[in-house]
């Protein structure tokens, strides 16, 4: 065998070694392209999946959040509605009883009281300015023996009967009666609250 021959033999051995460490090289190049292009695949995902979650919970505090808001603004409506319709009811009632105090049943209804009460001598009747002029009729259904006093703290009407010994008060107000009944219906409807409608 020549030189030529040798030559060619020598540059087909080489080539067929270069091509198979080419091939070689490309298997293995594909096969790390495969393998970082799943790593990168799968870290994308992770990656997405955790910023899905926490937008998930965002959006979650969020609503939470407003309906929240939304549930203590109605709460807050509901029991100013409560409250206006509580003092409408009463601010008529107040009405209804001022208009009592200018009837012929007033007065019968305070001498009533007097009559069943039987004051017993000394005792002086709590009345407003207004009702002093009932003091004689007062006085006789009482059987005598009473004094009578204004009192400022009766805004209404009614009357109050004060001991003798000044120790005991018995309430026949119409401003009792009618804190009284406020004070019921407050707490029998819990206005304020937050008690069920």
């Amino acid at each position: 065998m020549d030189a030529n021959q040798k030559l060619e033999q020598f540059m087909e051995a080489v080539k067929r070694s270069t091509a198979e460490q080419i091939a070689d090289a490309s298997a293995h190049a594909d096969e790390e392209a495969a393998r970082i292009l799943e790593e990168a695949q799968q870290r994308c995902a992770a990656d997405a999946d955790r910023e899905l979650e926490a937008a998930k919970q965002r959006i979650d505090m969020k609503y939470k959040k407003r309906l929240s808001q939304v549930g203590y603004r109605g709460k807050a409506s509901l029991l100013s509605r409560r409250q206006s319709m509580l003092l409408s009811l009463f601010s008529e009632l107040r009405g209804r009883l001022t208009a009592f105090t200018d009837t012929d049943g007033y007065r019968e209804w305070m001498t009533g009281i007097v009559k069943n009460r039987k004051p017993e001598v000394g005792t002086v009747i709590l009345l407003r300015e207004d009702d002093l002029p009932l003091g004689e009729t007062l006085s006789a259904a009482a059987g005598g023996g009473v004094s009578f006093r204004a009192d400022t703290a009766i805004t209404l009407g009614g009357l109050s009967l004060l001991s003798p010994d000044g120790k005991r008060c018995e309430n026949h107000t119409l401003d009792e009666a009618f804190a009284s009944q406020f004070r019921e219906f407050y707490r029998n409807h819990s206005i304020g609250d937050g008690g069920d409608a």
